[in-house]
């Protein structure tokens, strides 16, 4: 059926035809026409308004991680862009869809330095984005939308940018409803297979590290399968933690910021890595050391795009391949030449040992609040967490046992859990949602509480308070010994913030403390903080500040 109307109701019409229920925005003058054509649409797509655009951005990547259906964003031109950018660069680096809609001056004003102009297709082209439309004319705002919806979904997912003159929105135009594009997916062929089984038969301490954004709802449950049957150890990425079951006797652990170094031993002995999903990047090899880039003769690479195929490690087979289509080919397959046993149960071992916390002797213990947690919440709360040493303790002492209950950016970028936490809650409204921080995070996304409140969306922010930028504290101590600048903080009295917002506060000073605290957070009905007051001087979950140097 053809339909008749201006370019704002067009795309409205066309993202609810798509399957869209949710977007998150800051709304912007320059692209009022859209916000009117959504009205139309109140009852099927949810507008969530929220406090800072990088709030926004944030939300709607977290949405497209744990869903795997593209997040939405809607930021007006200029600051807006701004931003919001620090969403669109998670994306990237995280391989997450979303689709970040952003306002546009007039175009009979391009190219003056108007009012917040900004060219952004220069701005966030390749490699910041996985491409950049400007929609010039409204009856190209279908064939455009669908693009880029198939974009950021086919391959490496991530994230794609539409820029929306405000003239085109106003434009009418004849349009038909629209029907997702479906992806094409890459075949693997019988050979391929055989050949990776010959190398994992031949190899005497195999290893599987398993990352990547490509993953189905059942994560990477098959190709679990496939090393248990097997006997064959695996590890995660960095923050990809929750792609696999961590109580598996074959699981050994993340190659992550908190890493063991039994691990990273473990990654050096092993002849032969089997690789799927993750683009072995500087963080998951420790600034590529853990992996030597020479070390041609060890790796097999199973990823969804081929540019990625050996750019930094050249692999004695690289497969461009969706992780789970690879996943379920290889699950029942059946290796005849196991001599890994006692090395897989070493590697174990270690995971075990090292995810046990040991006695801390400064108070409050984290490793005592960390398993007082793990107790307390069911296996499909959803852990969200900032950027800063703090992350440690959910990375090392929290197990994850059911996908995608993992959310964390890769980018390392600060202020992400909270607007993360908002977004998990709202697309999983019965599943606990629990954001870690430091005080620096929170001061950079806590405004988001007042988004909790007019939405009733009720996360748990465990705040690790310490009152610095630990992670650049610990860069200072360790480089510039007694030379320290710039990474004290002073925060704002946090009890009275809360209450601000209209969110439950508590204040831990000793793990003691937590355990009434959580359950008093639990029963309170809202948005919930806890602030836990830890000891400077322990600055990881390893290392006291004066040990860095020993």
């Amino acid at each position: 059926m053809i339909k008749s109307s201006y370019g704002g109701k067009v795309l409205a019409d066309c993202i609810r035809d798509l399957g869209v229920n949710t977007v998150f925005t800051v709304p912007g003058e320059s692209f009022l026409p859209v916000l009117n054509g959504l009205y139309d649409h109140k009852n099927f797509i949810k507008v969530i308004t929220c406090r800072h655009e990088s709030g926004a951005s944030n939300m709607a990547e977290a949405w497209g991680k744990l869903t795997g259906f593209p997040g939405i964003a809607f930021v007006t031109r200029g600051p807006g862009a701004c931003h919001a950018s620090i969403g669109i660069h998670t994306a990237m680096q995280d391989s997450s869809p979303m689709i970040v809609f952003i306002g546009q001056i007039h175009s009979k004003h391009k190219g003056r330095e108007a009012f917040q102009e900004v060219d952004y297709i220069k701005m966030f082209g390749v490699p910041f984005s996985k491409g950049v439309f400007e929609i010039k004319q409204a009856k190209n705002i279908p064939s455009t939308i669908k693009k880029a919806f198939q974009l950021t979904t086919e391959g490496r997912p991530g994230p794609v940018v539409i820029s929306l003159p405000e003239d085109m929105l106003e434009q009418y135009t004849d349009y038909k409803s629209i029907k997702p594009l479906k992806n094409t997916i890459n075949k693997i062929s019988k050979t391929s297979i055989k050949l990776i089984l010959k190398h994992i038969d031949n190899a005497k301490k195999p290893l599987i590290i398993i990352g990547g954004g490509d993953w189905n709802k059942n994560g990477a449950k098959d190709l679990e399968y496939f090393a248990k049957k097997n006997k064959i150890p695996y590890a995660v990425s960095f923050r990809r933690q929750s792609l696999v079951n961590n109580n598996s006797n074959c699981y050994i652990g993340d190659l992550s910021t908190s890493v063991d170094q039994k691990l990273i031993k473990v990654v050096k002995e092993s002849d032969l890595l089997l690789v799927v999903g993750a683009r072995l990047g500087e963080m998951t090899t420790s600034g590529y050391s853990t992996i030597k880039v020479t070390q041609r003769n060890k790796i097999i690479h199973i990823y969804p795009d081929k540019k990625e195929l050996g750019k930094v490690y050249k692999p004695i087979l690289g497969i461009t391949a969706n992780s789970s289509i690879f996943s379920n080919l290889i699950k029942n397959k059946v290796l005849s030449n196991i001599v890994w046993n006692d090395w897989q149960e070493a590697c174990r071992e270690n995971y075990l040992k090292y995810s046990t916390p040991p006695k801390y002797f400064s108070e409050p213990d984290m490793g005592k609040i960390m398993m007082t947690l793990s107790a307390r919440m069911p296996k499909s709360t959803i852990i969200t967490i900032d950027a800063g040493n703090f992350s440690g303790w959910p990375q090392r002492f929290w197990k994850y046992s059911l996908p995608k209950t993992q959310l964390a950016p890769t980018s390392g970028a600060m202020g992400y859990s909270i607007p993360a936490a908002v977004s998990a809650k709202i697309a999983k409204k019965n599943s606990p949602v629990i954001a870690f921080c430091g005080d620096g995070g929170f001061m950079m996304s806590s405004q988001e509480l007042a988004t909790c409140h007019q939405y009733n969306i009720k996360p748990l922010i465990i705040m690790i308070n310490n009152k610095m930028l630990g992670t650049i504290r610990m860069h200072q101590e360790k480089h510039y010994p007694n030379r320290t600048i710039s990474t004290d903080l002073v925060n704002p009295d946090f009890k009275l913030l809360c209450k601000g917002y209209h969110a439950h506060y508590e204040h831990v000073k000793h793990s003691k403390n937590f355990s009434k605290a959580l359950e008093r957070c639990l029963k309170s009905n809202k948005a919930s903080v806890i602030e836990i007051e830890t000891d400077p001087k322990q600055i990881t979950t390893r290392q006291r500040i004066e040990e860095l140097n020993d």
